[in-house]
């Protein structure tokens, strides 16, 4: 069997091409055939999987990336019974990762986890015609990541801890209206709004501590209007994984929901989506054969 590794380069600021060299040594010591697919622009490796997945025959997909890579991975794949997907976290963040069984810290236990494991089938989550594997949501979080990817020369995880400070200290309420599973309308104010398979953003908080890949569910979590001298105590208990022992949060697990946001932007996987008034999002009827 080829194994096709769809590997980032730009992926966690230099992190993936250390990473790359480490699992290339060792790749050259075992028995592995595989060919090397390295992405030259953002939405590339999606043009690659769409490429590789198009026809009918079985396919295993190595991504060698953050988790902007693996949702472009996931937006690529065509005949989902045919691929079986595998991923070496690499990137900023690597939140998604925490959902699974992948080893984290070290590239080469991450490969021979893929090598030696079988798959099994996850969810995913299916936001406006897009898909999403880790979380969608807007509020706080986006605006966040809205000054982290202005904010240049400074370390990944440092730009992203100060553009949360400053964000945190001078944050804002959204309005926004939601009906889960086809209910009634509900109107909300939020500091924050995610929808998750996986559990975590910015780089392991645990916005949905309970959530689960192959439950069959989605995990809607909502940090609602609260009194603002509480908001840094509500960012660190957030912070700490304990976002559902503040009163004021509240988590469901649904199949569907749908979102009217005024300011037209939300987050997918760490992707500023902005010209969007309504969020469709649904458990998608297809699922991945993921390794891990």
């Amino acid at each position: 069997m080829v194994y096709h590794i769809i590997y980032n380069p730009v992926a966690g600021h230099g992190l993936s091409t250390k990473n790359w060299m480490l699992i290339r040594e060792f790749l050259k010591n075992i028995d592995f055939k595989y060919e090397l697919h390295e992405t030259k622009s953002e939405g590339h490796a999606e043009v690659i999987t769409r490429f590789l997945t198009s026809k009918t025959n079985q396919i295993t997909i190595i991504c060698l990336g953050g988790d902007g890579t693996l949702s472009e991975v996931v937006n690529g794949i065509e005949h989902f019974e045919n691929v079986t997907l595998g991923c070496v976290p690499c990137g900023s963040g690597n939140d998604f990762a925490l959902a699974t069984k992948i080893p984290l810290h070290d590239p080469i236990a991450a490969i021979k986890f893929i090598i030696t494991n079988t798959s099994r089938q996850i969810n995913f989550i299916d936001i406006n015609g897009k898909r999403c594997i880790n979380v969608c949501g807007f509020g706080l979080d986006t605006e966040v990541l809205k000054l982290y990817y202005k904010m240049k020369g400074i370390p990944n995880k440092m730009r992203y801890n100060l553009a949360t400070i400053i964000k945190t200290l001078f944050f804002k309420w959204h309005n926004s209206e939601v009906r889960v599973d086809g209910g009634p309308w509900t109107t909300l104010t939020t500091l924050m709004l995610t929808i998750g398979n996986g559990m975590a953003i910015g780089g392991g908080i645990k916005m949905c501590p309970l959530a689960k890949i192959d439950d069959d569910y989605l995990d809607f979590t909502c940090i609602n209007k609260f009194p603002r001298i509480k908001v840094m105590w509500a960012l660190k208990k957030a912070m700490d994984g304990k976002v559902l022992k503040l009163r004021f949060a509240k988590s469901v697990k649904c199949k569907s929901l749908e979102i009217k946001i005024p300011n037209k932007t939300y987050q997918r996987d760490g992707i500023i989506v902005q010209g969007e008034s309504l969020m469709k999002i649904s458990l998608a009827k297809e699922k991945i054969n993921f390794i891990g």
